[in-house]
């Protein structure tokens, strides 16, 4: 099987690449960015084969030659620019641009080359966040049964992706669907130059590493999700036969804190120290919003495939141990 990846040398797109190429199939990460030498070396110790094309999404002659030159069967749409208030101040259209246009363009010359299965990663952020009354939400948040409020250019793009990837496929015949994804951590995600919201658990992780102590605003509850687990959902869902929806949650759906991955962390770095925020501290760990959403509801992906994500944080915390021992100048500043 050979299986594209846009955006392949990104957060999820490297997750993603690992796990295929554990499973022994060829995987083309198309990104102008660089693969990181520690994920090269790692990828060149699995049983799969990979390249590196390095260009754009938006280039229609580069991306159509390579979906007919390396042969390729599926497609994982994650190409993105994972926005802030400034980016989305200062250059809006590069975050349509990427996340929007490139999509429509992916999709389109998938669906021109035959491919069997083109997935969208979209976001959770589609959802919204509560804006200080939480009474109308929902315990978790439903692909069908909840309104959808996004806010930020990002999320509005995000939520764009699923319209317009399900209007493509009802146009072209192209099997295509899209996920939402809980708020993700793990492994392989860094600052790549296009991501202005690095989670809270990676904040804290290069902290520790770096012999920084961490002061927390609060105690927040998120639907922490493992990348690697959720690289593990997505292949299950890409090959998947008959799939009954266009539009799924991937989440492990237990919620729990930085403040919690913290206490792990110490363990790991025994001279590392972290606390709650008091009167006149400045928090050094961005939560990028004073609420948080509900988690999002893992029940399509359960009752359709019967997959159910990992949401043990110890054994998350083992695995992470085991790549940062692994890769320990991974975040080297």
């Amino acid at each position: 099987m050979n299986i594209l990846i846009a955006g392949g040398a990104g957060f999820i797109g490297l997750n993603l690449a690992e796990a295929i190429l554990r499973s022994g199939e060829h995987v083309v990460i198309y990104d102008p960015g660089a693969v990181p030498g520690a994920a090269q070396r790692t990828f060149d110790g699995l049983p799969g084969s990979w390249c590196h094309i390095q260009e754009s999404v938006i280039d229609s002659g580069a991306l159509a030659s390579t979906l007919t030159e390396q042969r390729i069967e599926q497609v994982f749409y994650g190409a993105a620019v994972t926005s802030g208030p400034e980016r989305e101040r200062d250059t809006p259209e590069s975050v349509l641009s990427i996340n929007l246009v490139g999509l429509a363009t992916v999709a389109k010359l998938a669906a021109k080359a035959g491919i069997r299965r083109l997935i969208n990663l979209s976001s959770g952020s589609a959802y919204g966040l509560p804006d200080g009354d939480e009474s109308d939400w929902p315990p978790t948040l439903h692909e069908e049964h909840t309104r959808e409020r996004p806010v930020s250019l990002y999320a509005l793009s995000k939520f764009a992706t699923e319209i317009t990837t399900r209007r493509i496929a009802a146009l072209t015949g192209l099997d295509a669907l899209s996920v939402r994804l809980s708020s993700i951590f793990g492994p392989w995600e860094r600052d790549t130059g296009f991501r202005d919201t690095l989670s809270a658990p990676l904040q804290a992780s290069v902290a520790a590493q770096c012999g920084e102590p961490v002061i927390l605003e609060r105690h927040e509850s998120r639907d922490w999700t493992y990348s690697r687990d959720v690289a593990d959902a997505l292949l299950a869902l890409m090959s998947h036969q008959n799939p009954k929806y266009d539009l799924y949650n991937i989440t492990a759906c237990r919620t729990w804190g930085t403040i919690d991955w913290c206490k792990r962390l110490a363990q790991y770095y025994p001279s590392f120290s972290y606390r709650l925020a008091e009167a006149d501290d400045t928090p050094t760990i961005d939560l990028y919003s004073a609420t948080d959403r509900p988690p999002l509801d893992p029940g399509r992906l359960r009752d359709d495939l019967g997959y159910t994500l990992p949401d043990n944080i110890d054994s998350m915390f083992s695995d992470f141990e085991q790549w940062l021992t692994a890769n320990p100048d991974f975040w080297v500043r």
